[in-house]
């Protein structure tokens, strides 16, 4: 009986130890792939500044106009952020200040787009590859190598996203509070961002400690958020400040209606070409039964970048920043979808190259 028991202690010995040790392995693992996605986050933020834009975005940069000294309408962080810099480092222009700013924020949106990639289970094979190839589109590059806001909005989409797709919370409802605060923070990056309003609204409303409560949880999130851009555009020029949200989030806001669809046809082909195709892969593509799909709140969460192009100009691109890191998602699915790393790594692999060779052909037409 003795020698049974302590048989038995023995084994429940060496699998709590087991377990130690697994868990320890597990934690260090994770710690590295963080630092990975820190260190490639970074070296992207160091490639977008070393090589800024020769034909930099026209459209987003009323924080530069305002730094400059004209008199311009500026809403949220840009300006502030701006002028920040500027102090900080005396002597430095408002262009410089600029795109300081989008090449940092060039390089951690991708960090956070890797991280929530990591998070969802794909292999370093998918996601590296996936994530290069979205941020390396025309709209994107030039994004964080031109003084304008759209970089910032990539890095509000990849933290929203990075958020949502986090269901962990350490505090009842922490994740709906989690997702509004990163919401805010996003919107006051860059404005189109208000177009999410009802992608994150039903993502809150799908956690799975709150299912009996969607109905309520959605209506609350909006409320907040509805509420919280409302207060952002009272006061003096409320009217004005209204019409440059609208402005902002639908591309002008010109009302071309359906006459502009063959121009919008080719901004988004020429400017997010493995962007849609990570679209394409998230809400259309033929899966095998087993095949898990991604969530039903990322179709209002793409889809809502047809509001820019029905009711504004192809003339006031680049849109949809938070198509970036949503075609991220697309593409690392496509390449887990392909079985093994090996053909991960060798598809993915392909995709950036031609993505990049795209964009250097592009530029290079674009450029006068």
């Amino acid at each position: 009986m003795s020698n049974a028991t302590d048989t038995s202690v023995s084994v429940e010995g060496r699998r709590r130890r087991l377990l130690f040790r697994l868990r320890r392995a597990t934690r260090i693992l994770e710690q590295r792939e963080r630092l990975q996605d820190v260190g490639l986050g970074l070296l992207a933020a160091a490639v977008a500044l070393a090589l800024p834009a020769s034909e930099p975005f026209r459209t987003g940069n009323e924080a530069l106009l305002r730094l400059s000294g004209e008199t311009t309408l500026t809403q949220g962080l840009m300006y502030p952020l701006g002028r920040g810099a500027m102090e900080v480092a005396p002597g430095t222009s408002p262009e410089e200040a600029m795109r300081l700013l989008a090449g940092v924020a060039f390089g951690v949106a991708i960090a956070f787009t890797l991280a929530f990639l990591r998070n969802l289970g794909f292999r370093r094979t998918a996601t590296v590859p996936a994530a290069f190839a979205a941020f390396m589109t025309p709209f994107a590059w030039l994004g964080g190598t031109s003084p304008v806001d759209y970089a910032p909005g990539m890095l509000g989409a990849s933290l929203i996203l990075w958020s949502l797709f986090h269901q962990e919370q350490t505090s009842r409802r922490g994740y709906h509070w989690r997702a509004i605060l990163y919401f805010g923070v996003a919107y006051m990056l860059h404005m189109e961002i208000a177009l999410l309003v009802p992608a994150v609204a039903w993502a809150v409303s799908r956690h799975p400690k709150y299912r009996k409560e969607a109905q309520i949880n959605f209506m609350a999130v909006v409320v907040v958020l509805t509420m919280s851009i409302a207060i952002g555009l009272s006061g003096s020029s409320e009217s004005a400040r209204i019409e440059h949200l609208a402005q902002r989030a639908l591309a002008g806001a010109d009302d071309y209606g359906f006459r502009a669809l063959g121009g919008w046809a080719l901004a988004l082909a020429v400017g997010l070409p493995s962007v849609l195709f990570g679209v394409y892969q998230l809400l259309f593509a033929r899966r095998d039964e087993v095949a898990k799909r991604a969530p039903a709140w990322i179709v209002p969460w793409c889809l809502v970048a047809l509001a820019p192009v029905i009711a504004g100009s192809p003339n006031s691109a680049p849109i949809a920043p938070y198509l970036v890191p949503a075609g991220a998602l697309g593409i690392a699915d496509w390449l887990n979808r392909r079985g093994t790393a090996a053909r991960e790594m060798r598809f993915g692999g392909a995709l950036v190259i031609l993505q990049v060779l795209a964009t250097i052909a592009a530029l290079q037409w674009a450029t006068p």
